[in-house]
């Protein structure tokens, strides 16, 4: 038994006493006296279950339950309390609690509710091997990341269109693979249309083929992608770029399943999963009546929003290693690694071209590195935008106060707005952190 479990409680008797309980079962267990210490330890290591009391001094577990999900949404927590607050252990079962257990605590029911919980994670991990759900080319264990792969996770197996909303770059083709991929219709096609690189005048026959004879050039009766991809998934990519007859006759197809070649009157039935994706604002386009809002419903059944690079920073040197490893053995090359200091500048960049211009760069750097990536391997216009990276200057004489503000604004915007990691930044609790910026008067739209 090697499952790993957190148990946190500012009681160190009570607390103790379930690590000794948990190892006398043969579990891996670590413990906790607070919040701010149990989420350092969840940032830094895996577990397959935490324990935390209800009631505790700092920050109470409903506030710790509430971190952890934002942090880790797929971790699975169980709530310790006293049975006068058994009504707020049901509520954290309703923000996401696993399971609740009143104190004293009974041994026997605890160690069923922990094998109950092990067995799901166990029963997910099954399915993961079996329907694939590596997600292989989703690299990252950022917050943004672990959400991410938790919705997929969600949908996939609910026959629903899904909408994928993200800047170009941030990968909406590869979540829409791993939607299929983790879904039932796994065996049957993937098949992707770039909407917008299609001529507007061709649209309708890529998606719904056309006969011999329809127009110009159609010399051939051609398949469209709807019954190409039939009995699997269609990603239509770049949605917004459609004309309004396109989206006419898409939302037919939505409602009936049937398509209709053009030049023909025979309808031919389909059975297809929509997965659509869009970099623009669609309440706008609606707005300006760009896009119809009946097909925007349709497609909108199930939305993911896609982080962009600059806000998911610690997962850089996880995308770096991934492309270094797959340029050395594409392009038979040689290269070991990164050093930190050409690393701390890709972090510190802005990556307005997201992860397809981070992939680029390092097989562009890959190209004149000799064993590892330096900074001198870096093109110079990264090396610039990021020479000044976060510095901060003061003249002589300024107030310390005036220093100590604008020092955790600046801490909190490159943080991404994470209070948490911005305190671990600034080498200071949580709790101080709060208290500095009610101190200072810091406003959320100051730093967000």
């Amino acid at each position: 038994m090697n499952e790993h479990i957190l148990v946190i409680d500012d009681d160190k008797n009570h607390r103790e006493g379930l690590v000794l309980l948990l190892q006398a079962q043969k579990y891996s267990v670590d413990e906790a006296d607070g919040a701010e210490s149990a989420m350092r330890l969840i940032q830094r290591r895996h577990y397959d279950l935490v324990i935390t009391d209800y009631k505790m001094q700092d920050i109470d577990g409903m506030e710790l339950l509430k971190m952890i999900n934002d942090y880790d949404p797929l971790l699975k927590v169980i709530m310790v309390t006293g049975f006068s607050s058994i009504e707020h252990a049901v509520e954290a079962v309703h923000l996401g609690a696993a399971d609740y257990i009143p104190k004293p605590v009974d041994p026997v029911k605890l160690k069923e509710i922990i094998a109950r919980l092990l067995a799901k994670n166990a029963g997910v991990k099954r399915a993961a091997d079996r329907h694939h759900l590596h997600f292989d080319q989703i690299i990252g264990n950022s917050r943004p990341i672990r959400q991410l792969v938790k919705k997929i996770n969600d949908v996939s197996d609910i026959d629903v269109p899904v909408l994928i909303f993200g800047a170009s770059g941030t990968g909406k083709e590869l979540v829409a693979q791993a939607i299929h991929k983790a879904s039932s219709r796994r065996d049957k096609p993937f098949v992707a249309v770039n909407t917008g690189a299609i001529p507007r005048e061709l649209i309708a026959s890529e998606l719904f083929g056309h006969e011999k004879g329809a127009f110009t050039g159609a010399i051939d009766r051609k398949k469209g992608r709807f019954e190409e991809a039939d009995g699997g998934t269609l990603f239509l990519d770049e949605i917004s770029s459609m004309s309004e007859e396109v989206q006419i006759a898409l939302l037919r197809v939505l409602e009936t399943q049937m398509v209709q070649r053009v030049g023909s009157g025979q309808e031919i039935k389909v059975d297809v999963r929509i997965v659509a994706a869009t970099n623009e604002n669609m309440e706008e386009l609606i707005g300006r009546g760009r896009f119809r809002d009946d097909l925007y419903y349709r497609l909108n059944v199930y939305s993911i929003d896609l982080p962009r690079l600059n806000e998911r920073v610690d997962d850089i040197p996880l995308l770096v290693d991934y492309f270094i490893d797959r340029f050395n053995e594409q392009y038979k090359r040689n290269i070991s690694g990164i050093d930190d200091e050409a690393l701390n500048i890709l972090k510190a960049y802005g990556w307005p071209g997201n992860i397809r211009e981070l992939r680029n760069i390092v097989l562009r750097t890959m190209i004149s590195a000799k064993n590892r990536i330096t900074k001198k391997d870096l093109p110079e216009v990264i090396r610039k935008r990021t020479s000044a990276g976060h510095e901060i200057r003061f003249p002589a004489g300024t107030p310390l106060p005036e220093i100590e503000r604008e020092s955790i604004i600046k801490t909190l915007k490159m943080a991404r707005g994470n209070k948490l990691k911005a305190a671990e930044m600034l080498a200071i609790s949580r709790r101080s952190l709060y208290n500095k910026l009610e101190e200072y008067d810091i406003r959320d739209e100051e730093f967000s």
